[in-house]
């Protein structure tokens, strides 16, 4: 019988020391790494703005604030309901337009309101009885932040677009309407192209006059033209989202338009500050109040093209849903202030991809951050569309990245977007409208940007200021 060979105990013991790293390299294999993103948080809102956002005569917001999309969504209180605010500047404007609602109110319930709506029912048929008397009915869905111009990849048009804007303009030609559902009773215009439109999940009651009536109505009263001019004396937007307001301002115009009541009077017996609500600051160029809807595509169609070279593309655009006419025309006023040489067809084409006002905001507000960052230096540079993002290339080779969001957390999609090769440049700054959580700061450091908080801007919102000891990234 052939003896074992033994095993000196040397080996033994490299054998028993080699196994014992196995176990605990495959023990350190299987649990997970810390995590180094993080989620977007509820906070309070006192970190978000200014105290005098937060409460006021007539108004009160929520404490309690979610961040979704990198933007805040905000509760306001008010004596004629709740309003929803998807971010910091519309949280703002909903407030500043309370004066306003508070004229329009008593306007459309003044005795003289009441007989002359009831004159001119009682003219255009009971089909169109409840205009001025149905209440606006509540907004459905809340936007989903603008996250997805964060991502690494954007959902767009693509390849497609060129063709798009083809049928579209062709279809089209140079009559068809430029502008979204309007939110009055007269439904200024539709969503474009049908087939290019999203689907519409709901519909208010004033978007159901037909389209032939809306044509024939809008000739006979001049519904637009005195709707314009209401706001202007109250110094709102016409085209505002708010619905409070919406429901007043386009009940007050179309009865104001029968030529038996004048709007204008309605308003001055009340009282009020008039045209200091959202006019101050420039906040509205005053082309939107002057110039009818056609009119005003037609110029901000005249100033796109001194910028893009595809019209067709620029058709398209303005007939997209969620460029109102005041924000067509920030669009394109900060088009003018950038002269960019290059990019534009593709950042229209990116900007066609906004799916509700919250998104086309933040492409408007991108580019006020850099035209005031920039200055004198945005001239000659050069627009550039990153993922699902856009960013601006100055003549001195700067790339500035303008985020105009709330608040920036270091989410997986966020690390993955600003992970892409276009950023590894030496010389890239980050411009944030409002705030960063910790964690997204080190982010941002770590990968070499230049970041300011609080990018100024015009008519910036009034957002928190800095924390006692805190340094915006980059001073």
């Amino acid at each position: 019988m052939q003896r074992a060979t033994s095993i000196p105990k040397a080996c033994r013991a490299r054998a028993l020391l080699a196994l014992c790293a196995f176990a605990a390299t495959a023990c350190i294999a299987s649990t997970p790494e810390p995590a180094n993103t993080e989620e977007e948080p509820v906070v309070d809102a006192a970190t978000l703005v200014e105290p005098a956002l937060l409460s006021g005569p007539g108004f009160s917001v929520d404490s309690h604030v979610e961040l979704r999309g990198y933007m805040a969504h905000f509760k306001i209180d008010t004596r004629f309901g709740p309003i929803d605010a998807p971010s910091v500047e519309i949280l703002a404007e909903r407030e500043a337009e309370l004066p306003a609602l508070e004229q329009l109110d008593a306007a459309t319930h003044s005795a003289a309101f009441a007989k002359a709506a009831g004159d001119r029912l009682e003219k255009t048929g009971k089909a169109l009885a409840n205009i001025a008397m149905h209440p606006v009915d509540t907004i459905t869905g809340i936007p989903s932040g603008v996250a997805r111009f964060l991502r690494d990849k954007l959902a767009r048009l693509g390849t497609q677009a060129q063709s798009l804007s083809d049928h579209a303009a062709r279809k089209l030609g140079n009559n068809g309407n430029p502008y979204p559902s309007d939110v009055g009773p007269m439904t200024q215009a539709r969503n474009g192209d049908a087939a290019d439109a999203p689907p519409k999940k709901h519909k208010n009651w004033f978007t159901r006059v037909t389209s032939e009536g809306e044509r024939f109505i809008k000739r006979e009263i001049k519904y637009n033209a005195i709707k314009r001019d209401i706001a202007k004396q109250l110094g709102i937007d016409p085209y505002s989202s708010n619905p409070l307001v919406q429901e007043r301002l386009s009940s007050l115009a179309w009865v104001g338009s029968a030529g038996n009541f004048s709007a204008g009077s309605a308003l001055g017996t009340v009282g009020g500050a008039g045209a200091t609500v959202l006019a101050q600051g420039g906040r509205i160029d005053e082309v939107v109040w002057k110039l009818s809807p056609e009119d005003l595509r037609t110029r901000n169609e005249t100033r796109l093209l001194a910028h893009c070279r595809d019209n067709l593309l620029v058709r398209q655009f303005l007939r997209r849903g969620a460029f109102s006419p005041t924000l067509q025309t920030a669009f394109a006023d900060a088009l003018d202030a950038l002269q960019p040489e290059d990019g534009c067809d593709l950042f229209v084409e990116l900007a066609i991809t906004a799916q509700n006002e919250l998104e086309a905001r933040y492409i408007v507000n991108g580019l006020d951050l850099l035209r005031t960052y920039l200055g004198a230096r945005a001239r000659h540079g050069r627009l550039v569309t990153i993922g699902a993002g856009f960013a601006y290339v100055a003549a001195d080779g700067e790339l500035v990245l303008p985020l105009a969001v709330d608040r920036l957390s270091w989410t997986d999609e966020v690390a993955a977007f600003l992970a892409r090769r276009e950023f590894r440049v030496d010389s890239k700054t980050l411009l944030i409208g409002g705030s960063a959580s910790a964690l997204a700061q080190r982010g941002l450091a770590a990968a070499g940007w230049r970041v300011v908080l609080r990018a100024p801007r015009r008519n910036a919102p009034p957002y928190a200021k800095a924390e006692p000891g805190s340094v915006d990234a980059g001073d």
